[in-house]
């Protein structure tokens, strides 16, 4: 059978369907991201919420491909928030503001009970 997934997050292979048109659709809501945090409101922050509740494939791809994100939060990785928010307050203060991408399911152990629901 062949893997039915765009996250890419099966191991025997290199690319799943869809995951390169699902990277490019998020690089352009990053885009539009950083327009807008950088167009609208002095100090501007946007955050952009990609899929990956298990995995942050999409994330990781979009952000390194896209050239203009700040943080990215996915997963696998521990969210410390003492120093995100420090970074985005460096970042804010460097270039006046700041796109913030966020898989899914980053920092679901910060919300302990309430990681059930998808706020």
């Amino acid at each position: 059978g062949i893997p039915k997934t765009i996250d890419n997050d099966v191991d025997v292979i290199d690319r799943s369907f869809g995951f390169h048109t699902a990277v490019e659709a998020a690089q352009e809501a990053i885009m539009s991201a950083k327009v807008e945090a950088s167009c609208t409101l002095p100090r501007g922050v946007c955050v952009v919420k990609l899929m990956g509740r298990y995995s942050g494939f999409i994330a990781s791809h979009a952000t390194l491909g896209s050239g203009d994100v700040d943080l990215c939060l996915i997963p696998e990785v521990p969210i410390d928030l003492d120093a995100c928010m420090l970074h985005l307050k460096q970042r804010v203060q460097d270039q006046g503001h700041a796109v913030v991408v966020v898989a899914e399911g980053a920092g679901e152990t910060l919300l302990g009970e309430l990681a059930e629901y998808d706020l």
